[in-house]
């Protein structure tokens, strides 16, 4: 069975509002269980073997991949790996510096998770950055007004993609995010038509 694995963003959940709007829109449709979201680890190690566990455990070709911002990060890395189906949300491509400025204490309004984020974690980051994507596994999603990211990033990591959303204005969070869920279904196979 196809599964969408959604990977959340820095300091966010499961049950963020675009992995939310996926495992609905699989359900209003009848694909029930199609859509795996997982709380994932602070720890970027920790938060990779989560996440390969889940795509070994659902037979890599039959995965694809959305990810948020750092989840995007993480889903770059992934996508290279396994040689599986990706779509980036204004992802977070240059993680080990933009988190660089966030280093000591930690608190997750969404889960109330306190930690703190070291060096060691930037080393962790280090280690997945994505240097040469393979441009058909990828469906990169980027709007201007990002107020977090800057999206020319994405674009210049990302030059050549299977599929390309570029908008102007919206936000971090990706404004209108729900008018694309029968696309992204239909990305990862699950809807047909």
């Amino acid at each position: 069975m196809k599964k969408l694995l959604y990977i959340h963003g820095f300091n966010s959940s499961e049950r963020s509002h675009k992995a939310s709007v996926m495992m609905k829109s699989a359900q209003q449709l009848g694909f029930v269980d199609t859509v795996i979201s997982p709380r994932l680890s602070w720890q970027p190690a920790k938060a990779i073997i989560q996440l390969e566990s889940i795509i070994e455990a659902n037979c890599p070709q039959n995965v694809t991949l959305i990810g948020s911002s750092l989840g995007g990060f993480y889903a770059a890395y992934l996508a290279e790996k396994y040689q599986i189906k990706t779509i980036l949300v204004n992802p977070a491509v240059q993680a080990p510096v933009l988190l660089k400025d966030l280093l000591g204490p930690q608190l997750n309004p969404y889960t109330d998770e306190a930690y703190e984020l070291t060096q060691e974690h930037m080393v962790e980051l280090e280690q997945l950055v994505v240097t040469q994507p393979t441009a058909d596994l990828y469906w990169l999603m980027v709007q201007e007004g990002d107020d977090v990211l800057d999206y020319r990033e994405a674009l210049k990591t990302f030059p050549k993609t299977a599929r390309l959303t570029h908008e102007s204005n919206g936000d971090h969070s990706f404004v209108g995010f729900d008018r694309f869920a029968k696309d992204i279904l239909r990305f990862a196979e699950i809807l047909n038509n």
